[in-house]
């Protein structure tokens, strides 16, 4: 019963498919100002695009495990640092890390095209691992 209800009302609305929302992926074409090309050619300028909480300059607060080797500045004082394992604590009062996630030209993303087509949810960056890094 609720599923031919549900499929009545979707339905019932009509409307071409560009009308509703969906996942959409695209290449950057300029980072200032933010363009992004779909598949099919169409090129989003920023006016068209929000962009989710991890893209550009962001800072997080919690904890993280740290392998491998980092280049590191602090307090003016730049090194490589070779870390085997540590934990790390970022309280709220007392530190953060700050990530530039930046887009740049080349990038691929994903983005959900919100209901009506007019607005898109640049939410993550399609990286050579298949990831947003």
């Amino acid at each position: 019963m609720a599923g031919k209800r549900l499929y009545e009302l979707m339905t019932k609305r009509g409307g071409k498919p560009s009308d509703y929302s969906d996942v959409v992926y695209g290449t950057v074409i300029s980072s200032k100002p933010l363009k992004v090309q779909l598949s099919n050619n169409m090129v989003l300028t920023d006016d068209f695009i929000v962009l989710g909480k991890h893209i550009g300059k962001f800072k997080l607060q919690g904890n993280a495990i740290m392998k491998g080797s980092a280049d590191m500045t602090f307090h003016g004082h730049h090194d490589t640092a070779n870390i085997s394992k540590a934990n790390l604590s970022f309280k709220k009062t007392s530190m953060y890390i700050e990530f530039d996630n930046s887009l740049e030209k080349g990038d691929k993303v994903t983005m959900i095209r919100l209901d009506g087509g007019q607005q898109f949810y640049l939410f993550e960056r399609i990286g050579e691992d298949g990831f947003g890094f």
